[in-house]
C-alpha cells in the first residue's frame, strides 16, 4: 500500500490548487478524481455557461443593432455552433488544468471512485482494473454538488433536463419552462429567452433573488419583464406530465390551479451535496441534515486529519469562495497559520444576468436583521455617463456604510460589468477606505467606476 502525505478526492477547484501548493512544499499527493479533471466550475458550472451567456448577449445587441444605428437586416440562432464553443471552451480550459497539474512534482492523478475507509486510508474502484488501496496523512474531500431533483408526481417519468444538461441541446427550445428562480434559473432564463425561446420561471417564493434587498428584487422583475421574460412566483408544481413532445406543468399559486404548457423543461432547484457514497457515515464523520459534512473554521470534520473543502463542506456554492477554503486549509496545516479561518471572510458574488447583479458584505434587509446601524447611498445607472453612451442603463448601484467610522459595510452592484465594479468596493472594505475617501477619488473617465464618486455623495 502506497503511502502520500496528502490524498485529495476530487479535482475541483478545492482540490486542483491545493495538491499543487502542498506538492511545491515537497510533498506527495494522490488526487482522486471519479469524473474529469477540473470540478463542476471548469465542467458543468462557471465556464461552459458564462460562454454560452456570451453568445446569448452578442444575440441580444444584435437584436438592438439599429438603436445604435446599424443596420441588420436579419440574423439567426444556430444552437449547434453555441454548443460547439462552449465545448472548446471547456476542452480549453480543462486542458490547461490537467497540463499544470501533471507539470507539477509528486502528484499522482488516479482516476477512479473514492471510499474513505479510515482516517488514513482510502480505497479507489477504478474502470478495467482492481480495487487499489492508499493511505494519507491527511485526507481531503473535495467532491462538489450535483443538481437537486425536488420530488414532484410525474417528474422521474419525464426527459426533464438540469442546468448539465440543457448545455448539451442542439436545438432552441421553442418554449423553455423552468421550475426555480435561483441564479442558475435566471442565468438560463435570460439566456435562452435571447437565442429566442419562449421563457417561463416558476418558483415558490414570493419575488425573484428574494435574499437581495426589495427594491433591487423590483428591478430584476422590471428587467424580465422587459424582455418578455414570465416569471409565476408563490407557486407549488403539483404535477409533471409528458406526452406528445411537451411538458404539462400543473401547479398552484395565489390565483389557483393553472397549467404551463412547453416544450422543454430544466429542473434548476438547487444543488446538492455529493457525500453519499463516500463511506463517512461508517467511520464517523458528521454530516448535517442536507448532508454537507461537518467542518470546522479550518475545515476539519469531525474525524482528525480528515477535511472537507467547498460545496460538500457547506461553503458558499462560488469557484472563489472553494480557491478560498484551500487557501485557508493549507496556510493552517501546513504552514501554522493560526491566524487564518473562515470566519468573518467576505463574500463576494455574481449573478451573470445581464446586467450582472453583484454583491459584497450587508444589504439593508439583513443589516435591519442584525440591528446594525447604517446610512445609505444609491445611484442610477440612467444617471450615469459611461452607461448612457453604451445604452445600458437599467440597474443602479447601491452601498451601505457605518455612520461613525465612515468605513463601506456592504454594496449591491446591478449594473453593466457589476462584478468588476463591484471588486473594487471589496478592495476598499479590505483596505479600509472610507466612504469620503471615494467621493472625491480621481476615476478615470468615462468609465462605469466613476459612478462611485457619485455613488458615496448620494449617502444619507
Amino acid at each position: 500500500m502506497k503511502n502520500y502525505d496528502a490524498v485529495i478526492i476530487g479535482a475541483g477547484q478545492a482540490g486542483m490548487p491545493l495538491a499543487k501548493k502542498i506538492s511545491a512544499k515537497g510533498l506527495t499527493v494522490a488526487l482522486i478524481e471519479k469524473r474529469v479533471i477540473g470540478g463542476t466550475c471548469i465542467n458543468d458550472g462557471c465556464s461552459p455557461t458564462k460562454t454560452m451567456v456570451a453568445s446569448a448577449r452578442v444575440a441580444h445587441i444584435v437584436s438592438r443593432a439599429e438603436d445604435f444605428g446599424v443596420n441588420v437586416k436579419s440574423f439567426s440562432i444556430d444552437q449547434k455552433v453555441i454548443k460547439a464553443r462552449k465545448d472548446h471552451i471547456v476542452t480549453t480550459f480543462r486542458g490547461g488544468a490537467e497540463k499544470s497539474l501533471k507539470k507539477a512534482e509528486n502528484i499522482d492523478i488516479i482516476l477512479g471512485k473514492a471510499t474513505v475507509l479510515s482516517s488514513n486510508k482510502v480505497s479507489i474502484d477504478r474502470e478495467g482494473a482492481e480495487v487499489l488501496e492508499i493511505s494519507g496523512e491527511k485526507i481531503f474531500l473535495n467532491t462538489g454538488s450535483s443538481p437537486f431533483i425536488l420530488e414532484i408526481d410525474g417528474l422521474k417519468e419525464t426527459p426533464y433536463l438540469t442546468s448539465s444538461s440543457i448545455m448539451e441541446l442542439e436545438e432552441t427550445p421553442e418554449h423553455l419552462i423552468i421550475l426555480g428562480a435561483g441564479y442558475i434559473g435566471l442565468e438560463f432564463g435570460q439566456m435562452f429567452n435571447r437565442f429566442g425561446s419562449k421563457v417561463t420561471i416558476i418558483d415558490k417564493a414570493p419575488r425573484l433573488v428574494p435574499k437581495e434587498d426589495k427594491d433591487v428584487c423590483e428591478e430584476v422583475s422590471k428587467i424580465f419583464t422587459e424582455e418578455s421574460i414570465e416569471t409565476i412566483l408563490e407557486a407549488a408544481v403539483t404535477k409533471v406530465n409528458y406526452e406528445n413532445k411537451q411538458f404539462k406543468v400543473y401547479l398552484e399559486d395565489n390565483t389557483g390551479p393553472k397549467m404551463v404548457e412547453g416544450s422543454h423543461l430544466l429542473v434548476a432547484t438547487g444543488r446538492k451535496p455529493n457525500s453519499k457514497g463516500l463511506g463517512l457515515e461508517g467511520i464517523g464523520v458528521k454530516l448535517t441534515e442536507k448532508g454537507h459534512i461537518v467542518v470546522n473554521e479550518t475545515f476539519e470534520t469531525s474525524l482528525p486529519n480528515i477535511y472537507a473543502l467547498g460545496d460538500v463542506a457547506g461553503s458558499p456554492p462560488f469557484t472563489h469562495m472553494a480557491y478560498n477554503d484551500a487557501h485557508i486549509a493549507f496556510r493552517s496545516i501546513y504552514e501554522g497559520g493560526k491566524e487564518i479561518s473562515s470566519k468573518d471572510r467576505l463574500l463576494p458574488y455574481c449573478v451573470f444576468i445581464d446586467p450582472q447583479l453583484a454583491r459584497i458584505g450587508l444589504n439593508e434587509q439583513e443589516a435591519k436583521e442584525k440591528g446594525i446601524s447604517y446610512k445609505v447611498g444609491k445611484f442610477f445607472m440612467k444617471h450615469a455617463g459611461r452607461a448612457l453612451e453604451t445604452d445600458e442603463t437599467s440597474g443602479f448601484f447601491k452601498v451601505l456604510v457605518d455612520p461613525k467610522s465612515k468605513q463601506i459595510l456592504g454594496a449591491t452592484i446591478l449594473s453593466l460589468d457589476g462584478g468588476d465594479v463591484m471588486a473594487v468596493l471589496q478592495m476598499a472594505m479590505v483596505g479600509e477606505v472610507t466612504y469620503d475617501k471615494i467621493q472625491n477619488l480621481p476615476i478615470a473617465h468615462p468609465t462605469l467606476a466613476e459612478s462611485l464618486n457619485n455613488l458615496m455623495m448620494q449617502i444619507e
